[in-house]
């Protein structure tokens, strides 16, 4: 029963992005049967008469004009002559507007301190597509190089400005002649020119404490990023998004890219799907030199034919730091160790109904391995780093509450069998000024605070709200700051609320504008000493309806990092 391909056809309706990877669609018929291609073996399977044979080209001459940097889906008018002049990439330097040159200025001319980091001098193919040539071979008929051969392929930045053709033909095993004499059924489609995604933006750190405060000794950085699980991500943000850079193929290397720029020596995700960890997250970042260790939450879902679920995962520079132990917390089984105490039977079902969400925190205590402080002599330094994501549900205060104070309670316990500092990192999903963060800072809930809308089952009321660890958070630290000569820190400081301090948003989306993500520092131990500048709005947006996640920020939130350094023993 011979096979025949009845359509082939690229899902390019947001156009062709370097990094978005393109997935045809091909009909086949089978008889009186249509099958995709993927009920059809490639070639070279060991299995099945009929096979598919793949192939990818590139077009030899570049497509039309130079696209705007900063929005790829638009034409470029302008080219920054200073990039020209250090020799940056050369798809960096083009801007649709002057407006759009003007108003990411800030962003763009880092590139102009490092050319090399941003790509080198050229890029394959960019040139030539802001020549706008046109061409074919000697004989008329345009050329082309093959470039890949599966079904799928991922645009590089050699294909930036050119034209992708894929070609798909049945194979017969049995009569391989006919496909060698190119009789064989084929058929082809073209994409339209590969335009470039934009680069991560670039964002400094900011210097808290004057270089002659600093110790020269045990400083460290930690980074605390929630980067959208791609379970999340399609059914949440497909129509605030443009769908090329929902892709998890790009995002993925974008949030690569944007978290190596920032050379942290310890990271704290959240939203880490388990799958994404295995195949992605762990062997990318060892490769950058990272220690990964992960904690997922307990039950999986169904999605892209498989099970999987999101968790937290904390990395940690092998050169800067050794494991020396590792805690898991699953607030589920809390929930169910409190419940046990419980003698009312209807009590205890409410409390597993309210409580029972499935968080969980990853705690690792780590030892520094060059010395913490000029005196610590031969006293290791350790440092307990603790990476959470609380429950979302904001109409839930009382599991928040639950959750943070869960933690912290077994945090109490490490700091009292061991003097060590201690940092608490993670999505919070609590606005500054909440139970929880008030928790967090203060040590207790003002009494205030625990009313029946805080604790509708009275979960609380017989708990101690409170802890012992003198924590606060590194971003506020900033308000309290000496002010620095080049005006930084006081431009920085516009970006805090009021109140609390904290940023006026970690999280931008269509239903929620604020901050949920923080790092707490143990003050007895630790001083903050610079952190990562905090974005405006119009730094986050490449157009003025933009939300998160964007071409520019792969996810709903925005990573938060500091730098700290070691506190001397009195």
């Amino acid at each position: 029963m011979a096979v025949y391909l009845v359509s082939v056809r690229l899902p390019t309706g947001d156009g062709v992005y370097q990094g978005v990877t393109l997935e045809p669609y091909v009909l086949v018929k089978r008889g009186e049967s249509t099958l995709n291609a993927e009920d059809l073996p490639e070639e070279g399977a060991p299995e099945g008469q009929f096979q598919l044979r793949h192939r990818w080209y590139r077009s030899t001459v570049p497509r039309g004009g130079a696209v705007c940097s900063v929005h790829p889906d638009k034409e470029a008018t302008l080219q920054c002559v200073v990039c020209q002049k250090y020799r940056v990439a050369t798809h960096l330097s083009y801007h649709c507007t002057v407006e759009c040159l003007k108003s990411h200025w800030h962003l763009h001319k880092e590139y102009h301190k490092q050319p090399q980091a941003n790509g080198g001098a050229l890029e394959n193919g960019v040139d030539g597509a802001a020549k706008g040539a046109h061409g074919t071979s000697a004989s008329g008929m345009e050329s082309w190089i093959e470039v890949g051969r599966s079904r799928a392929y991922t645009p590089t930045s050699d294909d930036v400005g050119y034209v992708l053709k894929f070609e798909v033909t049945v194979i017969d095993k049995l009569h391989p002649y006919v496909a060698e004499m190119g009789r064989a059924h084929s058929q082809s489609v073209s994409s339209a020119r590969v335009r470039p995604a934009p680069n991560p933006p670039v964002r400094s750190m900011v210097q808290m404490v004057p270089p002659s405060q600093q110790s020269n000794a045990g400083r460290f950085t930690i980074l605390t990023y929630n980067l959208l699980a791609d379970l999340y991500a399609k059914a949440d943000f497909s129509n605030t998004c443009p769908a090329w850079c929902l892709h998890w193929h790009y995002r993925k290397r974008n949030l690569l890219r944007e978290l190596l720029s920032h050379k942290a020596d310890i990271l704290c995700l959240q939203e880490v799907q388990s799958d994404h960890y295995i195949d992605f997250w762990a062997p990318e970042l060892q490769r950058a030199g990272y220690v990964a260790i992960y904690k997922k939450k307990t039950t999986e879902i169904y999605t892209d034919n498989k099970y999987a679920i999101d968790g937290c995962a904390t990395f940690f520079r092998r050169d800067r730091f050794s494991l020396v132990k590792k805690y898991e917390v699953e607030f589920n089984k809390a929930a169910l160790s409190l419940a046990e105490g419980m003698t009312n039977p209807q009590q205890k079902k409410a409390a597993l109904n309210r409580l029972l969400k499935d968080n969980v925190a990853l705690i690792a205590v780590l030892e520094a391995i060059e010395p913490g402080t000029p005196d610590a002599g031969t006293r290791r330094t350790l440092i307990c780093v603790a990476n959470t994501h609380i429950h979302a549900n904001p109409e839930l205060n009382d599991v928040k509450i639950w959750q943070v104070h869960t933690l912290l309670k077994g945090l109490e316990k490490i700091a009292a069998s061991a003097d060590i500092p201690m940092l608490v990192a993670g999505d919070f999903n609590s606005i500054p000024g909440s139970p929880a963060h008030c928790l967090l800072v203060k040590g207790k809930i003002d009494a205030s605070m625990m009313d029946a809308a805080n604790d509708p089952l009275h979960l609380l009321k017989d708990q101690k709200m409170s802890h012992s660890l003198p924590l606060s958070s590194a971003v506020a630290y900033m308000h309290d700051a000496p002010l620095s000569a080049d005006g930084k820190l006081y431009k920085q400081r516009q970006r805090l609320d009021a109140k609390h301090h904290e940023p006026l948003f970690t999280i931008m989306t269509k239903d929620f504008k604020g901050t949920l993500d923080y790092i707490f520092y143990t003050t007895s131990s630790l001083q903050p000493t610079a952190i990562l500048e905090l974005p405006t709005e119009a730094d986050v947006q490449t157009r003025p309806e933009d939300l998160l996640p964007n071409p520019l920020y792969s996810s709903d939130h925005l990573a938060i990092m500091a730098e700290f350094q070691y506190k001397t023993r009195e």
